[in-house]
């Protein structure tokens, strides 16, 4: 199950107050039971990401307001971030901060993934959500690291450019571009920030050497026990994210990865109620939504590891109940 920290979703809460939403009926209205039966986990509790889905999605509704996730993420601080917070914070540029979250963002929320490429004179880092993600998570997420940067750079430091996956209107993109200052992309293939590689060597403000290696040691001791609690399903999906593409993606291969033997896998899949073919089928399906309509059909059949065009036709109208073609004719016209 993907699941955040609990401080990562208090902070949410505790906007919403600001807003003048009392807490408790909030949580009420999204069911929210999740405290009960934690008390006894070596880690603080941890939320579901459907819990944490509803509570974004209630907001935007009850405040009808189409970009609430995007004014979450202005509001973000360093501290909501927990240790890595601290630590992002006690860096000595942006490049060891990059560092810092590609490793252990997981600990903040283990919902999504974290990439990182340099392009000459441009960077890029890249989020790849899990497919059960809201476009609010989405909006929190990536307007949450421009915010924190900003706190510890320079509040007028601006990306080059802003891509989200999601579509937007006409007068939510105007906001975003105004706030980002730098264009904005829609219907991306990718959420990702692009800025200046000279960026990465610009120093924090609050860099502390003796801070940060010793809260290096306590990211990776609690990194270590939060892994360890993981399901092996989770540890599978991380794997399929990983990879640029899902040919000669096997069972075989993956238990290799795991230090395990194929049946051994199985057998443990089997206890979790899944089996490797549904995860793979549920990695073919997140992936395929973000390359449709973005490169020719029998290019992503390939990516996705299926032997013929004829069988990735069939995989696609049993998750859309329509052929590619037609789904393809359904999509808006790019507005980015």
């Amino acid at each position: 199950m993907s699941t955040l920290a609990d401080h990562y979703f208090s902070s949410c809460i505790d906007y919403l107050e600001t807003l003048g939403l009392n807490s408790q009926a909030v949580l009420s209205a999204i069911n929210f039971n999740e405290y009960s039966n934690k008390q006894a986990q070596q880690l603080a509790p941890r939320i579901s990401l459907n819990c944490y889905n509803a509570l974004l999605n209630y907001a935007q509704q009850t405040l009808n307001e189409p970009l609430f996730g995007f004014k979450l993420g202005q509001q973000i601080r360093t501290a909501d971030f927990g240790i890595l917070g601290y630590l992002i914070e006690s860096s000595n540029n942006l490049a060891s901060a990059i560092t810092a979250l590609l490793n252990y963002d997981s600990l903040v929320a283990d919902i999504g993934r974290a990439e990182f490429e340099q392009q000459g004179e441009l960077a890029i880092i890249r989020w790849l959500p899990n497919t059960n993600c809201s476009p609010q998570v989405i909006l929190r997420n990536m307007t949450a690291w421009v915010s924190v940067i900003r706190q510890l750079l320079n509040p007028q430091l601006s990306p080059s450019t802003i891509y989200f996956t999601q579509a937007s209107t006409s007068n939510e993109k105007t906001v975003l571009t105004h706030w980002f200052n730098c264009p904005v992309k829609t219907n991306a293939q990718y959420n990702q920030v692009v800025f200046p590689s000279s960026y990465l060597a610009l120093p924090f403000k609050t860099d502390n050497t003796q801070i940060n290696l010793v809260l290096k040691q306590v990211s990776e001791q609690q990194l270590s026990r939060f892994k360890s609690q993981q399901l092996l399903t989770e540890k599978i999906s991380q794997l399929f994210i990983a990879k640029n593409d899902l040919i000669d993606c096997s069972l075989i291969r993956t238990a290799g990865a795991l230090n395990m033997t194929p049946r051994t896998l199985q057998r443990h899949l089997k206890r979790e109620q899944i089996s490797f073919a549904d995860l793979l089928e549920q990695e073919r399906k997140r992936r395929v939504i973000l390359c449709i309509g973005k490169e020719p059909l029998s290019n992503i059949a390939i990516k996705l590891g299926f032997n013929d065009q004829s069988s990735f036709n069939r995989a696609f109208k049993r998750w859309y109940n329509c052929t590619p073609l037609q789904y393809l004719k359904t999509l808006p016209k790019n507005i980015g």
